[in-house]
């Protein structure tokens, strides 16, 4: 079987949601560490400067558009393989089977990934289409010949929405959610489950990516907020 044809089985189309879910979960850790930065008291110093270094480094930007590439894909297949095990089950349970069959978490992940993907439409549109094509203000600092594309600023002025603050935390459940279901089910897919390991998946899985992670990006915009 050559692998275009395996790619489109099943089995295939799972490993791929596999792979690419894995490959954004080590991305939301970069990007959060990133994004730590918006908090420190410095006139948006460290952040505008990690900001000018993402985007304008060749490589990072590369990464940047694999990344976005990789986050269609996802969800393209993700959406695909629902509908198809829907298809294979036309007639619905007479009685739903609940947990007996799935986890409560793999039943929502459509939900939560529509919402993690209209988050992200946003999220994109405030800041990374303004950082790139939008009119954004700049800022001075010792150190640095050319002033700094002002990408604090504007966040800082954006959080300070009630609205938007409470989006934030609306698609920070849903990547909680859809990081506690994909990175246990991304484990399983690859064969990793093991009496020895599932331990630390699920410690990784809930308490760091399901828990930890969507906090921490949560906690910031609400700072700002209240600040």
């Amino acid at each position: 079987m050559k692998w275009s044809q395996f790619f489109n089985t099943s089995i295939g189309k799972k490993l791929l949601v596999g792979a690419t879910g894995l490959f954004l979960c080590s991305f939301v850790i970069v990007h959060l560490a990133g994004n730590f930065q918006l908090l420190y008291n410095d006139q948006g110093k460290a952040f505008n400067a990690y900001a000018a270094f993402m985007g304008h480094n060749s490589l990072i930007q590369f990464i940047a558009w694999g990344l976005k590439i990789v986050i269609l894909l996802h969800a393209f297949i993700a959406i695909q393989l629902t509908f198809s095990n829907r298809a294979a089950r036309p007639v619905k349970y007479a009685v739903s089977p609940g947990n007996q069959t799935s986890s409560w978490f793999s039943r929502q992940m459509a939900i939560m990934g529509s919402i993690l993907f209209i988050f992200l439409i946003i999220h994109l549109a405030n800041f990374w289409a303004k950082f790139h094509y939008g009119d954004m203000p700049t800022q001075t600092y010792a150190g640095f010949e050319e002033p700094l594309k002002d990408l604090y600023r504007v966040s800082q002025e954006t959080f300070k929405q009630g609205w938007l603050v409470a989006l934030y935390v609306i698609g920070m459940i849903g990547l909680s959610f859809h990081l506690i279901h994909g990175f246990k089910s991304a484990c399983q897919t690859f064969g990793l489950n093991h009496k020895k390991y599932n331990g630390l998946i699920n410690f990784i899985g809930v308490w760091l990516f399901g828990i930890a992670i969507p906090i921490g990006f949560a906690i910031i915009p609400v700072v700002i907020y209240f600040k």
